[in-house]
């Protein structure tokens, strides 16, 4: 248990040994504080406690960025405002311009040149709708050139030249807007009714005109190749009796050839579609 030097105890002993007995007790004494001493010397001081360091307080999270500010949103373009439509009597100008913004072909003009547009629009839509051929009323449409014909006066076909005649009008037909057709018609509406009552007809009315009229159209055949024609007289009409039974309005689409009266019937089925009629006839084709 000692942990003192034993060298120096054991002559401290021996040196309390040769004291007189008097000096006995003192010895004793002596030796019990040089024991505790040592036992002091000795004995290894407790390490202080180490201090405790609290560790900092993590520093607070950044604050949040500022929100962007929201773009303002852009002003809406103002509405152009819409052109006043004037009476019947008066209309002409400002149909023609209307009309003229429905296509960029340079041919739409020479169809805006006639006088009455209103009116002789609602006579070439109730004539196609009995189907009468409107031609009279829109001299400005007929083609340039002759009829032609090919093959043997015995068995003669329509000549594919006299298809081409028609290929600008159809191609004009072609470009016009639909859409732009199918507002101009809503604005017009009133102009269109009153004109519709003028022929002795209810104006509410027109509306079912129009059907009948598109439906007349549509209903007409598209007839591939050449038909065969017969003569009479000055005049050729159809060997084929069911077409000859078409009305006049469809034979001159007929006239117009294949391709140009698919693009012909394709642009009205868009316009009916854009007016928003429906329950239409379908495409109907007649191999020949």
């Amino acid at each position: 248990m000692t942990n003192g030097n034993p060298t120096l105890l054991q002559d401290l002993l021996n040196r309390v040994k040769q004291l007189p007995p008097a000096a006995g007790l003192a010895g004793i004494v002596v030796v019990v504080a040089i024991i505790g001493y040592l036992f002091v010397d000795v004995a290894p001081e407790p390490e202080p406690e180490a201090e405790v360091v609290e560790a900092p307080p993590p520093p607070p999270p950044p604050p949040p960025p500022p929100p962007e500010p929201e773009p303002e949103p852009e002003p809406e373009p103002e509405p152009e405002p819409e052109v006043e439509i004037p009476p019947l009597n008066e209309s002409d100008s400002v149909v023609r311009e209307l009309a003229a913004e429905l296509s960029a072909n340079p041919q739409l003009a020479s169809w805006l040149v006639t006088d009455e547009l209103v009116r002789t629009v609602v006579v070439v839509i109730d004539n196609v709708a009995e189907g009468t051929n409107p031609s009279q009323h829109v001299s400005f449409l007929r083609p340039e050139g002759r009829f032609q014909i090919d093959g043997e006066t015995s068995a003669p076909r329509i000549s594919t030249e006299s298809y081409a005649r028609y290929d600008d009008a159809a191609a004009l037909v072609a470009s016009l807007d639909a859409e732009g057709i199918a507002e101009l018609y809503r604005r017009l509406r009133p102009l269109l009714r009153e004109a519709y009552a003028e022929l002795g007809q209810p104006g509410d009315a027109f509306d079912d005109t129009v059907w009948r009229a598109v439906a007349h159209l549509l209903n007409a055949p598209v007839i591939e190749g050449q038909p065969e024609l017969v003569a009479r007289g000055p005049l050729y009409l159809y060997a084929d009796e069911t077409l000859e039974y078409l009305s006049p309005a469809q034979r001159q689409l007929i006239g117009m050839g294949p391709d140009n009266q698919r693009r012909v019937q394709r642009k009205i089925r868009e316009i009916a579609a854009a007016i928003g009629l429906t329950d239409l006839p379908r495409p109907h084709v007649v191999q020949r």
